[in-house]
């Protein structure tokens, strides 16, 4: 199992998308309240559920983007890498 398969931003990233896509939802379809003093009719669910929702998917983005394998090179390319290589080599430390 590799490192990125236990990245904690899917599975948090998808529940607050799915929190976030249900209770927007339901503001959408219900819609503010004018007689509820405390939310001075603004649509409470709606834009707690699209803050919800914005923030899983941000968080399933970065999570995608932590999984692109990166552009790594071989360390012989450069001259640090060949130097250190040839020093491991010297002092019989490589594989």
């Amino acid at each position: 199992m590799s490192v990125a398969s236990l990245d904690i931003r899917v599975p948090i990233g998808s529940l607050f998308t799915a929190l976030g896509a249900l209770i927007g939802g339901y503001g959408l379809v219900a819609g503010a309240d004018p007689t509820h003093i405390a939310t001075a009719g603004v649509n409470i669910n709606l834009w707690w559920g699209l803050v919800m929702l914005v923030f899983g998917l941000v968080l399933l983005a970065s999570a995608r983007r932590a999984r692109r394998p990166a552009s790594a090179h071989p360390a012989t390319e450069e001259p640090e890498g060949r130097a250190t290589e040839e020093r491991e080599h010297r002092l019989g430390l490589e594989d």
